[in-house]
C-alpha cells in the first residue's frame, strides 16, 4: 500500500477510531498493540530497533482491530485507484468513503462467520413476525446480532445476561425481570425458527439439511471462542457450532426455498436469488460473489449443474448475467423486494 499518502492513511485511521474502540470493548481488550508506520506517520509503540522511517506501510500487532484496519486500507486503495484522478481532496474523500464502507467490511465478517449480515432486519422476517410479541421479537433481533460477533463468550451465563441487559435497556425494565424470562423466551424463539423447510447447506454429494435457527444462530454462536459454553437447545446436550457446513452463510439455499414456494418458475428462483444475494454486497465484490451463488444453487439442486458450469466458463455469459442483475438492483433502488 505504498501508494497511499500519509494524509490519506491518517484520515482513514482517525475515521476508524470509534469503531476500533467498540471492538476493544466487545472483546474486553484493555491494551491495543496495533502499530502503524508510514514515513513520518506513527501510531502505537514502535520497538527501539525500528526508529528509521518506513517508505512502505507497516501494519502489525495481534489486536482484533488490526484486520479491520488492513481491510479498510484495502478498500481505500481500491477507491483511490478507481477514482483518485478526479478527487481534489483525497483525505476528505477517504474519510467519507470509510464512513460509508466500514459497515460493509463489518458485515463481511458476520457473513464469514455464517451469521446474518443485517441483523436489524431479522425482527421483520417470517420468523420474527411469527413470534408472539415485541419482547420476543426484540430478543430475537439481539440474539441474531450476537451470533455474528467474534468476541468471546466468557462463561455459561454471559450470553443470557447480555441479552437480558439489552432487552432491559430497550424496554426500560430491570435486568432481573429479563434474566428470569429469557430462557423461556429463547425456547419459543428456537421452536419458531426451527419450523419450515430444512435446506441443504452442503453439496448434492454430501448433503446437510439444517433449519434457519441452526444456520444463523446455533452455528455462528459456536464460532465464538469459548469451550465452556453449551448449546441453547432445550436438552443442553450438544455443543454450539458443530462446524461441518460447506456453505456456512446458507443464504442462497434459504432464499431459494422461500422463492420456490412463492413462484414455481425455476428461472425466477435463480434470478431473484442472485439479485437478493448480490444486492447485499458492494459493487466491486459482486462478480466474485456471483460465482459463489451459482455454485450454491447448483449444489442445492436449483440450477442444473451443466448450466452453472457453462456460465462460469463463459466470460461473456457471466458478463451478461452481471449486467442484468445490476439493472434489476438499480431499478429497485439498491433494494430487493423480499415480499
Amino acid at each position: 500500500m505504498s501508494e497511499l499518502s500519509t494524509e490519506v492513511v491518517r484520515a482513514a485511521f482517525d475515521e476508524l477510531r470509534e469503531v476500533r474502540e467498540q471492538l476493544h470493548i466487545s472483546h474486553q481488550i484493555s491494551r491495543c498493540d496495533l502499530r502503524l508506520i508510514l514515513r513520518e506517520l506513527r501510531y502505537g509503540q514502535a520497538p527501539p530497533e525500528e526508529v528509521e522511517s518506513h517508505t512502505r506501510l507497516v501494519l502489525s500487532g495481534d489486536c482484533v482491530c488490526r484486520d479491520l484496519m488492513a481491510d479498510v486500507l484495502h478498500v481505500v486503495t481500491t477507491f483511490l485507484t478507481e477514482r483518485g484522478a478526479t478527487i481534489t481532496n483525497p483525505p476528505g474523500a477517504v474519510r467519507i468513503h470509510v464512513r460509508k464502507r466500514v459497515h460493509d467490511v463489518l458485515r463481511s465478517y458476520r457473513c464469514a462467520r455464517g451469521a446474518q449480515a443485517k441483523p436489524k432486519q431479522a425482527r421483520g422476517n417470517r420468523y420474527g413476525r411469527a413470534l408472539p410479541d415485541e419482547e420476543h421479537r426484540a430478543l430475537f433481533g439481539h440474539l441474531v446480532d450476537e451470533a455474528g460477533y467474534s468476541a468471546p463468550l466468557p462463561g455459561n451465563g454471559y450470553l443470557m445476561r447480555r441479552l437480558a441487559e439489552r432487552c432491559a435497556s430497550e424496554f426500560d425494565k430491570p435486568v432481573p425481570y429479563y434474566l428470569e424470562r429469557v430462557p423461556a423466551m429463547m425456547s419459543t424463539i428456537r421452536r419458531v425458527c426451527s419450523t419450515g423447510a430444512r435446506v441443504n447447506v452442503g453439496t448434492s454429494a454430501s448433503p446437510e439439511y439444517v433449519t434457519w435457527y441452526d444456520a444463523y444462530i446455533d452455528r455462528p454462536l459456536g464460532r465464538r471462542p469459548d469451550t465452556t459454553v453449551t448449546s441453547l437447545s432445550e436438552d443442553g446436550a450438544s455443543p454450539w457450532g458443530c462446524d461441518h457446513v460447506a456453505d456456512p452463510s446458507a443464504q442462497s439455499a434459504f432464499a431459494a426455498v422461500e422463492l420456490r414456494d412463492a413462484d414455481p418458475d425455476p428461472d425466477s428462483v435463480v434470478i431473484d436469488t442472485v439479485v437478493t444475494r448480490l444486492s447485499e454486497v458492494s459493487p466491486d465484490e459482486r462478480e466474485a460473489d456471483l460465482r459463489s451463488v451459482l455454485l450454491s444453487l447448483a449444489d442445492g439442486g436449483f440450477l442444473p449443474r451443466r448450466r452453472a458450469e457453462s456460465l462460469l466458463s463463459d466470460p461473456d455469459g457471466m458478463g451478461d448475467v452481471m449486467s442484468r442483475v445490476q439493472a434489476v438492483i438499480e431499478a429497485r433502488g439498491g433494494r430487493v423486494n423480499r415480499g
